[in-house]
């Protein structure tokens, strides 16, 4: 990637009918959804390096974990849990506009 590393900071709801095999898309939180039988997956980067990350849960409904997020380049995010409460992970945002963010699967 060239430039400055995307903005990712914001709160991003999946919107799993725009995945590809090898992407998956997310939406403002503000974005107007078709209704689905299916939860949607709900991530926040917060400005101060907060993640939060919203599930759905036995009953579908949402269940959120905090932790903590921090950039390792410029198109990787590093993601870890306090309390091991989850497996540390890595995000690679492949892009990022106003109304959508695209990360690797």
């Amino acid at each position: 990637m060239n430039g400055p590393p995307p903005e990712v900071t914001g709160a991003w709801i999946h919107a799993f009918e725009e995945d590809t095999e090898e992407t998956a898309v997310y939406r403002p939180a503000d974005h107007p959804f078709r209704p689905a039988r299916r939860p949607r997956h709900r991530i926040e980067f917060r400005a101060d390096g907060t993640f939060t990350e919203g599930r759905p849960g036995p009953d579908d409904r949402p269940r959120e974990v905090r932790g903590r997020w921090e950039r390792q380049g410029p198109d990787r995010i590093a993601v870890t849990f306090p309390e091991g409460r989850r497996a540390p992970f890595g995000i690679t945002v492949l892009s990022r506009t106003d109304d959508r963010l695209v990360i690797a699967k």
